[in-house]
């Protein structure tokens, strides 16, 4: 007899985590369709829009008539107003089947961001219950996740894992880290692990960052929206080693132009975005062809050394800006007068997938002459 207690009362436990894990009461699907609704939301909640679109058309293959799966679907459309594809499915639905919660959803919406938040605690106070219209009231105020996670413990990953990011701000990457095993106990997606590599990142360990980005961008490799982060924290990890190979790419780049080394001087240009130049002589911008490397000169070089290298990165480590400075000698032709010549400089460098190239280079003269004019 206990036995069968303890089954129904596990039983009965479990009836309620279901019920309870439903982000949306009397949804306009039925049962087996809202089941991957369901899922697709809690996808939208965790930022996996991709997952969630596809999930929502699942739904639509198991119920046509699940226009629930349709409102996921343009909650992850772009709501830009001139190319945003949003108003458009909005149309598509057939609002009268709708529930009561997920008129308000459609009603959300269809409001413009800069009225969306007062739309959407007017929601609330309406629906005060309803997990959806909760969640779509936290915003990214930490304290609004935090409450979300005490009231909607089972439907809390989205929340655990903004508060990770809350946490990790103020330096607290233990909490983080703990929020976010809290996020994956939840739901097992790749966001969790975008967002430890994230952090990891913000702690300054790029391996563990680049560790758990592969894991997120794994998930799938096409198209991935995890691939970015992935380059990210790669390049970051060999710093030490990217900084050498684009000083060497300078280097050659500009041995190749005092020799006038075409086939050398290709490999570090790209024909859609050839390099534009400013010469130590002060003249105008111009781009630096391959008939001007070839081009006959009224000087002779006779050295030509770059030194004092610093290189910097932009935030997406795509793009590098290498400052150094270059002394040497020329002789002028007519007069064979020798010059001294020493000068300052920086350079534009961007990633292709053919390599590291040059696309912009600034000289000045630097306590001696720059080139002829």
């Amino acid at each position: 007899m206990k036995k069968l207690l303890l089954t129904f009362i596990m039983t009965f436990t479990v009836l309620i985590n279901v019920n309870a894990q439903q982000w949306i009461e009397n949804p306009s699907c039925n049962k087996k369709a809202f089941a991957i609704v369901n899922e697709a939301i809690t996808s939208l909640s965790n930022l996996e829009y991709l997952m969630a679109v596809g999930m929502a058309k699942a739904a639509l293959v198991v119920d046509k008539d699940c226009e629930c799966a349709k409102l996921v679907m343009v909650a992850a459309a772009g709501n830009n107003a001139n190319s945003g594809s949003r108003s458009e499915k909005l149309k598509s639905i057939n609002v009268n089947s709708l529930s009561d919660v997920e008129k308000v959803w459609h009603k959300l919406l269809s409001t413009s961001n800069k009225d969306f938040e007062e739309a959407a605690k007017k929601a609330l106070n309406n629906y005060p219950n309803s997990p959806l219209i909760n969640w779509l009231n936290t915003g990214q105020d930490m304290e609004s996740h935090k409450a979300f996670s005490q009231k909607f413990p089972l439907l809390a990953a989205g929340s655990y894992n903004m508060m990770a990011y809350g946490y990790a701000r103020e330096r607290d990457f233990e909490s983080a880290y703990k929020s976010l095993d809290n996020s994956l106990r939840l739901h097992d997606g790749p966001n969790v692990s975008d967002s430890r590599a994230e952090i990891a990142a913000m702690e300054g360990d790029y391996q563990k960052a680049l560790n758990n980005q592969f894991k997120a961008y794994n998930e799938a490799t096409f198209a991935s929206p995890y691939q970015p982060n992935l380059v990210i924290y790669s390049r970051n990890l060999n710093k030490e080693n990217l900084v050498k190979s684009i000083q060497e790419a300078q280097v050659n780049f500009q041995n190749a132009i005092v020799k006038q080394d075409l086939e050398e001087y290709n490999k570090y240009v790209i024909d859609e975005m050839m390099p534009t130049s400013g010469d130590s002589n002060l003249k105008e911008f111009y781009t630096q062809s391959r008939e001007l490397l070839l081009a006959k000169r009224d000087y002779t070089w006779d050295r030509h050394d770059l030194k004092d290298f610093a290189i910097d990165f932009s935030p997406d480590m795509n793009t590098a800006i290498v400052k150094f400075y270059a002394n040497g000698e020329y002789t002028l032709n007519d007069s064979k007068e020798k010059v001294g010549y020493s000068t300052r400089a920086s350079t534009v460098w961007i990633s292709t997938d053919s390599g590291w190239k040059i696309v912009h280079s600034n000289w000045a003269p630097f306590g001696g002459s720059g080139i002829p004019k």
